[in-house]
């Protein structure tokens, strides 16, 4: 089922404006305090065949250009050694206009699933945190964004451009996304840093599907654009239905009947890669 342009576009928005974040403060990075964020007069429609953290990237873009509190400088700039080497990139720059503050802003939505490895090398508490693709998770984004991303433009000051050189720069984060335990899970999930209200949700392997749901439950498909948008603001988007006899080869994030939280449906041998 084809996505409408204008109807997702605001549910992205919305997603931004009031959606939990997933990571609270960092050492390294406070969150950015948005609540002064809102709605332009006229949303423009977003471009749904990117990539999804380009397409969350373009949404906060333009929040920050259409509001009062700040002024957005650059955005997904490249810092390069040597004008060829490139060693990161900031998503954006921008002051803050009653401050003149000039802050560096990491923005990044991911989806995690709690999985019980006791015996995993990278295990923590006995659960390892993979992404719905397994070569991702929550630990290595976690040290990557620590050590890395927003360390930018202390560790390599000498590649900004000469007129934000002498400038102290206030570095912030935005992580939204969700954890989802598993439905035989007793206890959540509580990694380091996390955000105690980001959106919970659910996941279960495709061949226990008919374990834990009774038979006329009803999925809906939830498009990956459409994955960081809190269940609410999916009211008015019709959504593709899913049955559990259709296999599949990916992680698919579904609406689960009336239930208030998402759920990951799993290939049988996930988080296997």
């Amino acid at each position: 089922m084809e996505l409408e342009p204008s109807t997702t576009s605001l549910a992205l928005f919305q997603s931004l404006l009031h959606g939990p974040l997933l990571l609270e403060d960092l050492p390294e990075a406070q969150t950015l305090n948005h609540s002064c964020l809102e709605l332009p007069a006229s949303l423009p429609e977003l471009n749904l065949e990117q990539k999804l953290g380009h397409l969350y990237e373009d949404a906060l873009s333009v929040l920050l250009r259409t509001s009062p509190e700040f002024d957005l400088l650059e955005e997904n700039f490249q810092l390069q050694e040597d004008g060829h080497t490139t060693v990161g990139e900031l998503d954006f720059l921008i002051r803050e206009r009653e401050s003149a503050q000039l802050i560096h802003l990491e923005l990044a939505t991911k989806f995690y699933l709690a999985v019980e490895a006791v015996e995993a090398v990278e295990a923590v508490d006995g659960i390892i945190l993979p992404g719905p693709d397994a070569r991702d998770n929550y630990h290595k984004k976690l040290a990557r964004l620590r050590e890395h991303q927003l360390r930018l433009t202390h560790s390599h000051r000498h590649c900004l451009p000469e007129r934000y050189r002498d400038e102290t720069i206030n570095t912030k984060q935005l992580v939204y996304g969700c954890l989802f335990d598993h439905v035989d899970a007793t206890e959540q999930a509580t990694p380091e840093f996390v955000n105690p209200h980001c959106r919970r949700g659910r996941w279960v392997h495709e061949h226990e599907c008919g374990d834990y749901f009774p038979r006329d439950t009803h999925f809906q498909i939830i498009p990956k654009p459409l994955w960081p948008v809190p269940l609410e603001f999916l009211e008015d988007i019709p959504l593709a239905s899913w049955s559990p006899d259709q296999p599949i080869d990916r992680c698919l994030m579904v609406r689960v009947s009336s239930e208030r939280t998402p759920h990951f449906v799993a290939p049988s041998g996930y988080p296997r890669t």
